[in-house]
C-alpha cells in the first residue's frame, strides 16, 4: 500500500470513529469481557485462537507448521518464542530450537530446545532458566519435565529468590540445590529432593527431602528456628513446626532447648467453623532444673453459639475463656508465653447469652488464679444479668437491668491477709438499674435530661459489724447534659478550615446514704479524664453510688479541614464545681471530697497532615495549680518505615510518684548516613509490605524510662537487614519483673537472632514483634506479598 493511500485509509478510519464516538450517548457502559478475568479458564484454552507470528511460515493444512526467525506461538494461558518453531498438528506438538521462550500465568522457562505436547501440556526443557512468579524464585536445571498444568518435574536444578546481579563472577547469596524439584500448582508447593542449602557459599545442611510454600498461602512444614541468650534461661534454641490441618484448622508446636533450664514445648492450635471459633494453647516443661519442679501454662478461648431448634429460644451464646499456670511464679519465669499467662491474676470464665428483639440475658461464672501477695478479686458464682430497653421509643430512650450474683473469694492462699486476720466477705449482691432520658438533638446544640434509680440488696454469710447480714440500698440519680455547637469558617495557612466552638454544661444529682459498711466486691474508680468528667458516677460497678451534687462545665473548640471533613485541631478544658462534700469513698480512710471547684483538665489534639500527630491532657489542681497528672504523646511518620513515637506520663496523685518517658521507632540507617536514594525507594515501594529495598538497615525499638527511678524499665532495641532474598534481625530485650521497684536485679535480659530466607522458609516467632503491638505505623519487612497478575507478566 502506497503512502498517500495508507494516510487517506487512517483519516477516514479517524472520521468515522470520531463520528461513531459522537453519535453515543453520554456516559456509555462498559461491559466486562472474559478476556480480562484473572484465571484462563479450560474453556478459553481449548477454544481460544491461535496466533502465529515470524519472518517465514510454511504450512500444510491439518497436517504441519514451521516457523523461523523470531518465531511465537500464542494461545491463552501460553506463549512459546524461539528462532525455529515446528508444529505437528496431527500430534498436537511443539519442536522448538534456538532461545526457546516458554511464559505461563504462573512462570517462564527459557533454554535451547523444547518438545512439548500443547493440549495436555506434557513435554521436556533442556537446561533451561526459570522464574516461578508466585515465589519470586528463579534457578536452573539440567531438564525440565512438564507432567501437565499444575505439576512440573525439574531435574538436578538449582533455587534462589536472589535477584540476579551484572558481572559473570555473580553468586546468590542463598541457594538451594536438589537432585529433583517438583511444583505442584495445585497444592501450592515445591517438594525438593537430595537437598542442599548454601548461605554465602557456605554448607549450612542437607536434608533428603524438604517442602517448600509456593505461595503465601499455609503450609505444614518447619519454620526459621529462633535462638536467644537469655540471662536466666541461658541459651535458648526455639524450632517452630507448622501444621495446616485444614482451611480452617492449624497447630504449631514449638520446641525450646534451654541450657539452664531444659527443654519446653508450646502448643497452639486454632480453629474456626461456621458456629464457633477459637484457640488452645499449652505450654509445658517437664523438668524445671532451676526451680526443680513441674512447669505448665494453659490458656483458651472459644466463641460460637448454640443452636437449640426452636424457634422460641433460637440461638445460644457460648463464650469459654480458660487461663491456668502451674505455680505463682510463672508470670516472671515465662513472661513470653502469651499475653494472658504474664498477669499476676488470671481470669477463667463461662459465659452464656441470649437475645430476642429489645429483651437479653447472660449468665456467667468466673474463676480467678491469684499469682500475688494480695488480695484476689471476688469470683462470680454464678452471675446472670437481664436487661430490656428501647431507643427512641416516642422520643423517649429507656432501659431496665436486673442482675443477681454470687461473690465468692478465698484469702487462705495469701500469708500476708491470713496472718492479720482478714476474710473475704463473701455473698450475694442483687440490684436493678433503671434509667429514663428524652434527648432533644438540633443542629444548633443538645439537651438530655435523665432519671435513674438504683435498687440493690446485699446477703452476706457473715454479719456486719451492726450484726446484719442483709443491707437494702436505694438511691435516685438525676442528670441534665447539654450543649450548644457554633461554626465559622476561616482559612489557615492556605487551607480553608471550618471551626466549632461547643460549650457544654452537665449536671448531676445523687443524694447522700452511707455505704462504708457494704462490701466492695467489683467497684473502683473511673479514671479522671475529659470524658469521665462528664458522668452520673465517679466509680464503676455497683458497691459505690456517689453522692453528687455537681455541675461539670467544659469548651471544645475543632478545626476540620473544609475540603475533606478530617479533624486537624482540637482544644479542649472542663472542670466540676461540686456544691457539697463528696462523703462516699472506696473505704472508709479515704478522706471526703470537698465542696467547690475540682481540678482542671486541658486537652488537645493535632493531626494536622498524616506524617505529624500530637495528643496531651494536662490534670492542674485548682488551688495550687500544681500539675497533678501529665499525658503527652506524639508521632512523627514521614513514609513508609519511618516512624518515630514519643510519650511523657507522669502521675503526681499516687505515692510513689512515677515519671516516664516512653519512645519507640523504625528508621533507616541509610538516613542517618545521609545515604538516601528516593528515587531506588519509589521503584521498589510499589509494591506495599517489601521494605525500601535491598542492602539497607534499619533500627528498631521502644525505651521506657522512669525519671524517678534514673533507670530503663523495659527495653526493646534491634537491627534489622534487608539483602532482598533474606533478612537477619537481631535484638536486646530487657523486661522487669518486680512491680514494686524498678533495678536491673528485678530485670531478665535477652539477646535474639533471627534469619529469614525470602521465598524459602517464613518467619516463625519474629523477635521484634511486640514492636507492632506498641509503636503505631511500624511494618514488617515482608508482610504476605499480593499475588501478581497475570497481566503483569503478559506476552
Amino acid at each position: 500500500m502506497s503512502a498517500p493511500r495508507a494516510v487517506a485509509v487512517a483519516a477516514a478510519l479517524l472520521t468515522l470513529g470520531v463520528g461513531w464516538a459522537q453519535a453515543q450517548p453520554a456516559g456509555l457502559p462498559l461491559r466486562s469481557s472474559p478476556l480480562l478475568e484473572e484465571k484462563v479458564s479450560e474453556r478459553q484454552q481449548s477454544e481460544g485462537a491461535v496466533f502465529v507470528k515470524g519472518a517465514q511460515i510454511t504450512a500444510r493444512p491439518d497436517m504441519d507448521l514451521v516457523v523461523q526467525g523470531q518465531a511465537s506461538i500464542r494461545r491463552p494461558g501460553l506463549a512459546v518464542s524461539a528462532d525455529r518453531v515446528d508444529y505437528d498438528q496431527t500430534q498436537d506438538v511443539v519442536d522448538a530450537s534456538g532461545k526457546v521462550r516458554v511464559s505461563r500465568e504462573t512462570s517462564v522457562f527459557v533454554g535451547p530446545h523444547l518438545n512439548l505436547k500443547v493440549d495436555s501440556f506434557q513435554g521436556t526443557f533442556d537446561k533451561p532458566d526459570f522464574e516461578l512468579y508466585s515465589s519470586g524464585g528463579y534457578g536452573q536445571a539440567a531438564v525440565v519435565e512438564f507432567v501437565d498444568n499444575k505439576r512440573t518435574i525439574l531435574r538436578q536444578a538449582n533455587y534462589t529468590t536472589c535477584r540476579r546481579t551484572p558481572g559473570p563472577e555473580w553468586l546468590p547469596e542463598w541457594l538451594l540445590k536438589a537432585t529433583q524439584l517438583t511444583i505442584d500448582e495445585e497444592e501450592s508447593t515445591i517438594d525438593a529432593k537430595g537437598v542442599q542449602f548454601r548461605f554465602q557459599d557456605v554448607p549450612i545442611f542437607a536434608a533428603p527431602s524438604v517442602s517448600l510454600p509456593l505461595s503465601n498461602e499455609r503450609k505444614s512444614g518447619l519454620l526459621p528456628p529462633l535462638l536467644s541468650v537469655d540471662t536466666v534461661n541461658g541459651v535458648e534454641v526455639a524450632l517452630p513446626y507448622y501444621f495446616d490441618i485444614a482451611p480452617n484448622r492449624d497447630a504449631t508446636v514449638t520446641t525450646h532447648v534451654m541450657s539452664q533450664r531444659g527443654i519446653a514445648a508450646d502448643t497452639e492450635f486454632r480453629y474456626l467453623e461456621r458456629d464457633y471459633s477459637g484457640q488452645v494453647r499449652l505450654n509445658l516443661m517437664p523438668a524445671d532444673k532451676l526451680r526443680d519442679s513441674n512447669r505448665w501454662g494453659l490458656s483458651s478461648q472459644h466463641n460460637g453459639g448454640i443452636e437449640t431448634g426452636l424457634d422460641s429460644v433460637g440461638r445460644i451464646g457460648l463464650g469459654l475463656t480458660l487461663n491456668r499456670v502451674s505455680d505463682n511464679n510463672y508470670w516472671r519465669d515465662f513472661p513470653r508465653s502469651g499475653l494472658v499467662l504474664t498477669q499476676r491474676v488470671l481470669p477463667s470464665t463461662g459465659v452464656l447469652s441470649w437475645g430476642r428483639g429489645d429483651f437479653s440475658m447472660t449468665a456467667q461464672v468466673q474463676r480467678w488464679q491469684n499469682l500475688q501477695e494480695a488480695a484476689p478479686p471476688y469470683d462470680r458464682a454464678p452471675q446472670i444479668t437481664m436487661r430490656y430497653g428501647q431507643w427512641n421509643a416516642e422520643g423517649l430512650d429507656w432501659s431496665v437491668v436486673g442482675d443477681t450474683t454470687r461473690f465468692e473469694a478465698d484469702y487462705s492462699r495469701v500469708a500476708s491477709l491470713v496472718s492479720a486476720g482478714i476474710l473475704p466477705r463473701n455473698g450475694e449482691r442483687s440490684f436493678i438499674q433503671a434509667q429514663v432520658s428524652r434527648p432533644w438533638i438540633r443542629p444548633w446544640g443538645f439537651v438530655t435530661p435523665k432519671v435513674q434509680l438504683h435498687a440493690t440488696r446485699y446477703q452476706m454469710d457473715r454479719a456486719l459489724d451492726n450484726g446484719a447480714t442483709a443491707v437494702n440500698r436505694v438511691l435516685p440519680t438525676f442528670s441534665v447534659d447539654s450543649g450548644l455547637v457554633f461554626e465559622r469558617e476561616t482559612r489557615w495557612f492556605g487551607r480553608d478550615v471550618l471551626q466549632t466552638l461547643e460549650p457544654r454544661a452537665f449536671y448531676a444529682r445523687t443524694p447522700y446514704k452511707n455505704q462504708d459498711m457494704l462490701p466492695v466486691y467489683d467497684s473502683g474508680a473511673t479514671d479522671f479524664n475529659l470524658s469521665t468528667i462528664f458522668s452520673e458516677n465517679a466509680y464503676v460497678g455497683q458497691d459505690r453510688l456517689v453522692d453528687n451534687d455537681a455541675l461539670t462545665l467544659g469548651l471544645n473548640s475543632r478545626f476540620f479541614d473544609a475540603g475533606t471533613g478530617a479533624e486537624m485541631l482540637r482544644v479542649g478544658v472542663a472542670q466540676r464545681i461540686r456544691f457539697s462534700d463528696q462523703q462516699v469513698n472506696l473505704s472508709s480512710n479515704q478522706a471526703d471530697r470537698a465542696a467547690g471547684l475540682s481540678d482542671i483538665l486541658f486537652g488537645a489534639g493535632i493531626r494536622w497532615d498524616d506524617r505529624w500527630s500530637f495528643d496531651g491532657t494536662i490534670q492542674a489542681k485548682n488551688q495550687t495549680h500544681e500539675i497533678s497528672r501529665t499525658t503527652l504523646q506524639g508521632r512523627y511518620s514521614h513514609s513508609p518505615y519511618r516512624v518515630i513515637n514519643m510519650a511523657y506520663r507522669a502521675n503526681n496523685q499516687i505515692t510513689p510518684k512515677t515519671e516516664f518517658v516512653d519512645i519507640g521507632w523504625q528508621w533507616p540507617v541509610s538516613d542517618l548516613l545521609g545515604r538516601t536514594d528516593r528515587q531506588a525507594e519509589t521503584a521498589w515501594t510499589r509494591t506495599s509490605g517489601q521494605g525500601l529495598g535491598p542492602d539497607r538497615w534499619y533500627t528498631v525499638g521502644r525505651l521506657n524510662y522512669s525519671l524517678k527511678e534514673r533507670s530503663l524499665v523495659d527495653t526493646l532495641v534491634g537491627l534489622e537487614y534487608d539483602a532482598g532474598c533474606w533478612l537477619g534481625r537481631v535484638a536486646f530485650q530487657r523486661l522487669q519483673t518486680n512491680v514494686s521497684s524498678v533495678s536491673a536485679s528485678s530485670a531478665t535480659s535477652r539477646i535474639l537472632f533471627q534469619l529469614e530466607f525470602v521465598g524459602f522458609a517464613r518467619v516463625g516467632v519474629s523477635p521484634l514483634k511486640s514492636l507492632s503491638d506498641n509503636i503505631p505505623r511500624y511494618q514488617y519487612l515482608r508482610d504476605s506479598a499480593v499475588q501478581p497478575s497475570r497481566f503483569q507478566h503478559y506476552e
